[in-house]
């Protein structure tokens, strides 16, 4: 089995093999963050190491902490598909994401909002959870 590292920090990794994606802490927890059709193309882990987000087909947060395997789905369901190829960070609990058409768009979250709520669209392509 090949895993392909997609990012890193001082505790955690982010990794796929294929389609398959994971995040493993340094003691070894490993929690899923599911399957991307044509594999995950980037992962990010918070600064803080509070959570991670990987993208391809959509976009899945995951909460670092306890509990460790606490994920959302973002524009992963039929007809909501969007293809991110970058991500960066740009707060405690926001980030920027870029699609395939190069645009960038934004997400903020809140801390206890990484879990199964869905996020709601404001005009600006700002979403908000």
């Amino acid at each position: 089995m090949t895993h392909r590292e997609l990012g890193r920090s001082a505790t955690y990794r982010v990794q796929h093999e294929y389609e398959q994606a994971t995040v493993t802490a340094d003691d070894d927890r490993q929690a899923s963050l599911g399957e991307f059709y044509g594999d995950p193309a980037v992962a990010l882990i918070d600064a803080d190491e509070q959570w991670c987000a990987v993208a391809g087909e959509g976009l899945v947060l995951c909460r670092l902490g306890q509990p460790f395997e606490q994920c959302s789905d973002y524009f992963r369901q039929p007809g909501e598909v969007r293809w991110t190829t970058a991500l960066r960070q740009t707060g405690a609990f926001a980030l920027k994401w870029q699609n395939e058409d190069g645009a960038w768009r934004s997400l903020a979250f809140e801390a206890a909002d990484v879990s199964a709520y869905a996020p709601k669209r404001q005009a600006d392509n700002t979403i908000t959870v």
